[in-house]
């Protein structure tokens, strides 16, 4: 029964050997050149829509990325309509009365800093959503017992529909890392679609719940797919962090790449208040 405490006492005293012999490395990593950062999207629900443009900063460095001011977008569909955002606030472009419609291609042409940059992307089908409902568990297997909301509605025929699951708690946005939910329909093609889990934790009576089902372009679902895997790519032995694909592209071949997304999608929303 003695050996325990006497070997509690050795790794302590080997922990405390250890510790004696860390050193602080400070690591002088190069800093890179800034790029162009494009955050927007283009919706079938009524605008503004809005974009914002900074540049992207050291590693390493907590801080707000700097606006880029100034800049020239004009944003153009297939049916000929073009509009010239303006800036509302450092960075911040929003068109005026360009609507967007499901099935419609939409290029994004940004004049910032002496560049050209263009980005392509088009509104896809979305289906629409039953309607939310709740069920009390209790002494299931699995569950803490209380009160979960789930969504229930039907998947379009045909492959090859992309699409990401927005939720809101109470009227907060679940916005952790492992909040972002975005599924392909290869194993549900065309097939309804009930009893999609949303919350972990109980509800309560009284609680709210809102769901958005998002329609993605193929390109933005592997983008939102690469950046989740970025996001949580931690540890001892996680690859070196990397730029995730983006669909801003330098007319300019040689110029300075642009990361980021412009975005279209299609928009379907559920609520539900616990009883």
């Amino acid at each position: 029964m003695k050996r325990f405490p006497f070997f509690l006492t050795l790794l302590a005293a080997g922990l405390g050997l250890l510790s004696s012999c860390t050193d602080v490395v400070d690591v002088d990593l190069p800093e890179p050149e800034p790029q162009l950062a494009v955050e927007g999207n283009i919706t079938d629900q009524p605008g503004p829509y809005t974009i914002r443009l900074t540049k992207t900063g050291p590693y390493f460095k907590d801080q707000e990325p700097p606006a880029v001011r100034g800049a020239e977008l004009v944003l153009s569909d297939n049916d000929g309509v073009t509009e010239t955002l303006r800036e509302t606030a450092p960075g911040v472009y929003q068109t005026r009365q360009l609507q967007g419609k499901i099935g419609n291609h939409y290029l994004l042409s940004i004049r910032a800093e002496g560049q050209q940059y263009r980005a392509a992307t088009e509104i896809k089908r979305v289906p629409v959503i039953d309607g939310l409902t709740q069920q009390l568990k209790q002494n299931e297997p699995g569950w803490d017992d209380g009160i979960y909301a789930f969504y229930n509605g039907p998947e379009l025929p045909g492959v090859g529909d992309y699409y990401r699951f927005k939720i809101w708690l109470n009227g907060e946005l679940q916005n952790d890392p492992g909040d972002l939910v975005v599924r392909d329909d290869a194993l549900v093609d065309g097939r309804y679609i009930g009893g999609i889990e949303l919350n972990e934790d109980p509800l309560q009576p009284g609680d709210s719940v809102r769901v958005q089902l998002l329609s993605l372009p193929q390109d933005y679902y592997y983008f939102l797919n690469e950046m989740f895997t970025q996001i949580n790519n931690v540890g001892l032995f996680s690859s070196p962090p990397a730029n995730v694909r983006s669909n801003v592209v330098n007319v300019d071949p040689n110029g300075p790449r642009a990361v980021g997304y412009f975005a279209g999608t299609a928009v379907r929303s559920a609520r539900l208040t616990i009883q």
